[in-house]
């Protein structure tokens, strides 16, 4: 049954929120003892071009599904501020890769929420991450290649938006009303 839809969203938050947290919460974090079993009917996640936006099912929408409301305080305590940070570069155009989200996150999540990150703050937080050991390097140099491909001034001034959780939670509002609007290809 996994992989029946395909999830059509608004924009490049959306998308990233989707892909980098909520639907690894749907079926196994914040939900998963839930009675809401519909992460088990959600496929690849796409940038709506020209379409409406919703879930989209091949066949038929299943009795089975039902939607989620992410716009959940109780969630956003536990992951919001990874997520905020997630976003706030999705609104400046970046997505985030997974394999280096760590190091943004547990080394310029605090700067970031202060609009306060400079290119010396991106250095630092490489050399340190290194300093842990093999698996660390490893992650720190793709890093660095990630910032090299953005480009580090775009890093940079994304980091420095003033996109707060308020606007976050709006685009968690949009998500909330996607996952509910359903229909067949």
């Amino acid at each position: 049954m996994k992989n029946e839809a395909t999830i059509i969203v608004e924009n490049l938050v959306q998308k990233v929120l989707l892909t980098n947290e909520l639907m690894g919460q749907f079926s196994d974090g914040y939900w998963e003892n839930s009675r809401n079993i519909s992460w088990r009917f959600l496929g690849d996640v796409k940038i709506a071009e020209n379409e409406e936006s919703g879930v989209v099912f091949p066949e038929r929408v299943s009795y089975e599904y039902k939607g989620y409301s992410v716009n959940n305080k109780t969630l956003l305590e536990y992951v919001g501020d990874r997520m905020l940070v997630n976003a706030k570069l999705a609104n400046s155009g970046i997505e985030l890769p997974r394999e280096v989200s760590y190091i943004v996150e547990s080394k310029l999540m605090r700067l970031m929420e202060t609009c306060s990150v400079h290119k010396d703050d991106i250095a630092l937080a490489v050399i340190d991450f290194r300093k842990q050991g093999d698996y660390y390097i490893d992650k720190a140099n793709k890093f660095v290649e990630f910032i090299k491909e953005v480009g580090l001034d775009n890093f940079v001034d994304a980091c420095n938006e003033p996109y707060v959780m308020k606007d976050m939670r709006k685009e968690l509002t949009a998500i909330t009303r996607i996952l509910k609007n359903t229909r067949v290809a």
